[in-house]
């Protein structure tokens, strides 16, 4: 036998005294529908454009400090003093490659020496007369002046006197030759340790002006990120400025979901058919043995 059943279904609705502020003009809806239909350009590139803050515009450009920076390294040269070193150190390598040129030691000695040479000589005879003079009165003392044996030690005093004077002349040129090498020397190692000095000195000031750079680029670097900083406030204050309308809907929205429902109900009849008569026994644990067993004259 077939059941029929009562089944009641409902739907619901906003109260009308809610309704404008959903679907009215001004409500949620309504609202959503028109800022979700504004394109980009609409809604917020129009506004970062009139700001300055699309794009590129959002990026802190380089600082003043940053950009003198620049100016600095692009005309930074090799300090002066690597120069004037490496000049010295050239002029001590000429200066020891002289010492075998005869001619350039030559120049490193004094002036005087020969002079000094002349004095020497004159003296040594002084010397030379005075003792020939002896010799002389002697050999008269004696009554042999003017002889042989006069003559003979006459020409052995000559002979030892220019011996003398030529020892005199090259002992003195060599002293003077010593002493001006000595001299060549002394001015290569001068130049060498001026070379070292004036590196030393470039390498110092080239430090320094790092130094000064390093400061001045840390004082540029935070100069920088203030502005970016600032930048990404004001872009942030624009676009909590250009979403307080979505702000506002989605406010709207949450209220909107604590609202009661009123429901419009209505009720429909459902018949259902009887089981099957194969059911029916399933459910009244029957089966084909037992209804077999159950008639006589098996």
């Amino acid at each position: 036998m077939a059941t029929t059943t009562s089944v009641s279904s409902a739907l619901t609705d906003v109260p009308d005294i809610l309704k404008p502020y959903i679907t009215g003009a001004g409500g949620v809806l309504p609202t959503a529908q028109t800022i979700m239909g504004q394109s980009y350009d609409q809604m917020y590139g129009n506004a970062l454009k009139q700001a300055g803050l699309a794009g590129s515009g959002r990026v802190a450009s380089l600082s003043p400090m940053q950009t003198q920076i620049g100016n600095t390294l692009s005309g930074m040269q090799v300090p002066g003093q690597f120069g004037a070193g490496t000049s010295a150190v050239q002029s001590g390598i000429g200066t020891l490659q002289g010492l075998t040129d005869p001619s350039k030691t030559q120049a490193f000695m004094s002036p005087y020496i020969q002079n000094v040479m002349d004095v020497n000589k004159a003296e040594a005879m002084r010397d030379a007369q005075k003792q020939l003079v002896g010799a002389n009165l002697a050999s008269a003392r004696q009554g042999t002046y003017g002889g042989a044996r006069n003559a003979l030690m006459q020409s052995e005093a000559d002979r030892n006197l220019q011996t003398k004077l030529g020892n005199i002349q090259a002992t003195g040129m060599q002293n003077a030759f010593d002493a001006a090498q000595k001299a060549q020397l002394a001015q290569a190692q001068g130049y060498g340790q001026l070379g070292s000095t004036m590196g030393a000195l470039g390498t110092s000031q080239l430090a320094g002006q790092m130094d000064i750079t390093k400061a001045q680029g840390a004082y540029g670097d935070l100069q920088r990120a203030v502005q970016q900083q600032q930048l990404d406030a004001q872009y942030k204050d624009l676009m909590d400025k250009l979403n307080q309308p979505l702000y506002n809907v989605e406010t709207m929205s949450n209220l909107a979901r604590g609202v009661p429902l009123t429901k419009v109900g209505e009720t429909g009849a459902q018949t259902t058919p009887p089981p099957s008569f194969a059911s029916q026994l399933a459910g009244m644990g029957l089966t084909g043995l037992s209804l077999y067993n159950m008639f006589p004259g098996r």
